[in-house]
């Protein structure tokens, strides 16, 4: 009997549902963010170790809701989308702009970063704000999912004026009521930066709002979470909140992405990039279809198995 044989054969097992796992696609996670890139302008991200940090936050998410893009030019984030797309082969991305919003000479915009080969814009509308509740309105996105269990999700960011934060959440469960008639869709994402913490909003306050006392909202980013870079601050201003049960069945993960410490950066060095961390969730079991490999990667895993048997893979 040959000792190794045991050895061959379990070694060939792993190898072969490897192959299947992979042949099959896997319960691959999907994660959804949204960062305040605080005053994102052309000269911002032409900094080299700016756009590199802010290039490797990107590539961690499926989509992002970026807020604070302040560029009046319009070539910001061509330039941060180009050096995506260069980065690691996790896209290839794509972008959907709002037009700069504001009430004074201070404008924003939304931007939506997104990996086109997993998601794709269905709709999207700015939200019409006839009575002026907003200082900037939600550009509302309505973006695909590779799911049979929830094709598709709404995504609804908002970026509050600090002086106004109470009123702005009020308004915004009526955005919510809007976009849920127009595309009768219950499964919503609300996310940005609230303000919704600290001097800008009590816990009293905030727990006497619709969108936390009508059910079937779900604030994923939980109270007492820190998504403030600065050690002075410990407020929980960034927040995502989930709406659906099918969107709710598949949340998996939920929190801030801590990047100065994932990336090694001092304070002043993260301050640099932005005074808030991004805010994320991961949506469990997103992917159900058959994820088909290449034709040449399919034969290089046959070849290991049926060749390679000082590795262990064919008995």
């Amino acid at each position: 009997m040959d000792s190794s044989g045991g050895f061959q054969k379990h070694t060939c097992g792993h190898a072969l549902l490897l192959l299947l796992l992979l042949l099959a696609g896997g319960a691959e996670a999907f994660r959804i963010c949204a960062f305040n890139a605080q005053r994102l302008t052309l000269a911002k991200v032409a900094r080299e170790y700016v756009m590199d940090t802010l290039v490797r936050i990107l590539a961690r998410c499926d989509i992002t809701v970026l807020q604070e893009v302040v560029d009046s030019t319009g070539s910001a984030i061509p330039l941060l989308l180009r050096e995506l797309n260069r980065f690691d082969g996790s896209g290839p991305y794509s972008s959907l702009s709002s037009p700069l919003l504001g009430r004074g000479a201070y404008k924003e915009k939304y931007a939506y970063i997104y990996r086109s080969h997993r998601t794709q814009v269905l709709n999207f509308y700015l939200y019409p704000d006839e009575d002026d509740l907003f200082a900037r309105e939600p550009f509302v996105g309505q973006f695909s999912l590779p799911s049979k269990v929830l094709p598709s999700l709404v995504l609804v960011p908002l970026h509050t004026t600090p002086k106004a934060v109470e009123p702005e959440l009020k308004a915004l469960y009526e955005v919510f009521l809007d976009v849920s008639q127009r595309w009768q869709s219950e499964d919503v994402i609300l996310l940005g930066d609230f303000n919704a913490d600290c001097a800008s909003l009590t816990k009293k306050r905030l727990d006497e709002l619709v969108l936390r006392t009508q059910a079937g909202f779900h604030w994923a980013v939980a109270d007492g979470v820190d998504t403030t870079v600065r050690a002075s601050t410990h407020c929980t201003y960034d927040r995502i909140v989930l709406h659906g049960e099918r969107l709710q069945s598949l949340l998996r993960n939920a929190g801030a992405f801590d990047f100065p410490q994932s990336f090694g950066l001092t304070e002043e060095e993260a301050l640099n990039i932005s005074d808030h961390y991004p805010v994320e969730v991961e949506l469990s079991r997103a992917v159900h279809r058959i994820q088909p490999l290449s034709l040449a990667t399919l034969l290089l895993s046959l070849l290991l198995l049926l060749l390679s048997p000082q590795l262990g893979l064919a008995a």
